[in-house]
């Protein structure tokens, strides 16, 4: 979370995992979906929550 520059807490963190899991499972590789996920939960950051 510090390397992506995001303040860690326990709901960024399974919605994080929640979004990696369910694109890994639909034939997204690892690199992808990871990617594809922080991008996301970061957008989700900036624009619905201050932090």
């Amino acid at each position: 979370m510090m390397k992506a520059e995001m303040v860690y807490s326990e709901e960024i963190a399974n919605e994080t995992c929640d979004c990696y899991y369910e694109k890994f499972m639909q034939t997204e590789s690892h690199q992808d979906a990871k990617t594809k996920c922080k991008l996301e939960t970061k957008e989700n950051i900036n624009h619905n929550r201050k932090i």
